[in-house]
């Protein structure tokens, strides 16, 4: 029969139909699929999770409006014990006294966010110094932490740069888990309030906004009460210096480098979205040119400082001065940041209804006598 005959490929006209026809049925039932799995609303049209939110972690610390709001320690060498000694002295100016006991309680779990961005050693002055993350985990334990974390996601693979910045070391001698980031551990964060109608409210360009919700580095967040930045005083080639708050940077996911265009607006947006309990920052080494990255000794200058502050935005003016020699009038994102955030006790913003500190203009903390001043002795 005709209909037996064998195609030019071998199969009979029977069997070609046949072949074909389940082919076509294949080819419906994927085009049904892939409509069926085309879900512009995320999981077949199930309500998704809200994005998380942030608590304000300095609002549980008992903070005195007439204790300083800048402590500065210099030392003469870099040795551990030298390092060790400044933090402490950093720390105590604003305690009250020695140890973290203001703003650590016995069985919090604190986060301490240092900058681990770049893949380099220490001396480069790219990365937190290790000395300074070991005695901020000593000073946690004394006060009674029941777990200390460090994490941050950096630019760089992060298990070689925890392990070549010798963060990873410190930690570990220290007792604290380091958490590496994974895909697992990121999840949307809403930065700003919702709309009336309960959508995230989406960033406005025209006002210099650049965060509405976006997937941030969340599992260290979601364990900790309490979170410490310790960031490294450098050059930056867009921002033009990388110091407290851009060191929030380190805990965004996403396409995050999409930001460099408008990297004034990001960097103020990061200190919108979190309030940190302190920030410990390390100036004993100052990368001054050939930021972020740096990589060469010639870039980088002894600094010899730590610097402890309950204002994060005075504390990066008095740093961009001091450290980096720069006139804080020109760095556009302390301007930005001191309109979404600021908070000044004799401006239309009070500290107690803004629930932190936070003014651009560090000099009137020293005018009122709330900067203070240390110098410590080297060695043991």
């Amino acid at each position: 029969m005709a209909e037996s005959q064998p195609t030019e490929t071998g199969l009979s006209r029977r069997e070609f139909l046949r072949r074909g026809g389940a082919t076509l049925i294949a080819a419906g039932a994927a085009t049904g699929g892939a409509l069926w799995l085309y879900d512009p609303t995320g999981k077949a049209g199930l309500r998704q999770p809200s994005p998380q939110r942030l608590p304000n972690y300095f609002a549980s610390v008992d903070y005195p409006v007439s204790a300083p709001r800048i402590s500065i320690a210099r030392g003469g060498a870099l040795d551990p014990q030298t390092v060790e000694k400044m933090v402490r002295s950093a720390v105590g100016g604003l305690n009250g006294g020695p140890g973290l006991s203001r703003f650590i309680r016995k069985g919090d779990v604190v986060l301490l966010k240092p900058n681990v961005g770049f893949e380099r050693a220490p001396q480069f002055a790219a990365t937190t110094n290790p000395d300074v993350v070991r005695a901020v985990i000593r000073l946690c334990r004394e006060a009674g932490a029941s777990e200390v974390l460090v994490a941050d996601n950096p630019i760089e693979a992060a298990p070689n740069c925890f392990a070549r910045s010798g963060i990873q070391d410190a930690a570990q001698r220290g007792g604290a888990r380091v958490l590496i980031p994974a895909n697992v551990y990121f999840t949307p964060l809403a930065i700003r309030e919702p709309n009336p109608d309960g959508t995230p409210h989406q960033p406005d360009p025209a006002q210099h906004e650049a965060l509405g919700t976006w997937p941030v580095f969340w599992e260290p967040l979601r364990e900790a009460n309490k979170v410490i930045g310790i960031p490294v005083i450098k050059d930056h080639s867009l921002c033009y210096a990388s110091m407290g708050l851009k060191n929030w940077y380190g805990l965004l996911g996403g396409r995050r480098n999409q930001f460099h265009q408008a990297i004034h607006d990001i960097i103020s947006d990061l200190g919108l979205m979190l309030s940190p309990t302190l920030t410990i920052v390390d100036g004993t080494r100052v990368m001054m040119r050939n930021g972020p990255t740096g990589g060469s000794l010639s870039d980088v200058r002894d600094g010899n400082t730590i610097v402890a502050s309950v204002d994060p935005l005075a504390c990066d003016a008095w740093c961009y001065e001091n450290l980096l020699e720069r006139d804080p009038a020109a760095l556009r994102y302390l301007d930005l940041a001191q309109e979404k955030f600021g908070a000044q006790e004799a401006g239309p913003r009070s500290y107690a209804e803004a629930g932190r500190f936070g003014t651009r203009h560090w000099t009137d903390y020293r005018n009122r006598g709330l900067i203070v001043e240390t110098v410590v002795r080297s060695g043991a």
